[in-house]
């Protein structure tokens, strides 16, 4: 591997990490972590969608969205609903004091965004963010 790639791969997993910090310690007051404020986001306009889905849409397992929809329940910022259709699924939604939380997650997000874009023409933002566009559709190809 080039140095350039291994700079690439240390230089975006300490971004990832620096960012789960962050985050983790401003939603800290809510009991919310970078693990289980995508919920939220994904219910708040996707809302009656099931567990299955959910895990799908974030890209993680359905053990993982079992354990933090538990969690986000006993929280209550999710309630579950009896599937009709499927009696084994539950469909999801978010519940008002998931909803009142939105807007303070989306500004803890841009607040951070600005944070790491601090410093750098808007010229350079947006070479960034098409680069990483490229590298992340590299990636999911072989994520699989």
């Amino acid at each position: 591997m080039s140095n350039n790639a291994i700079s690439l791969a240390k230089l975006t997993n300490s971004i990832y990490r620096c960012t789960q910090i962050y985050i983790d310690k401003e939603l800290e007051e809510f009991r919310l972590t970078t693990g289980s404020y995508p919920y939220l986001l994904v219910l708040n306009v996707n809302e009656g969608i099931s567990q299955n889905d959910i895990s799908r849409r974030l890209n993680v397992d359905k053990a993982m969205s079992t354990r933090t929809i538990k969690r986000l329940t006993e929280l209550e910022y999710v309630r579950k609903e009896h599937n009709v259709e499927d009696t084994r699924a539950y469909k999801l939604y978010i519940t008002d004091k998931g909803k009142n939380i939105i807007p303070i997650i989306t500004k803890i997000i841009n607040c951070w965004a600005s944070i790491l874009i601090e410093g750098n023409e808007d010229k350079e933002v947006e070479i960034s963010i098409k680069f990483l566009e490229k590298v992340l559709n590299n990636a999911e190809k072989y994520k699989k």
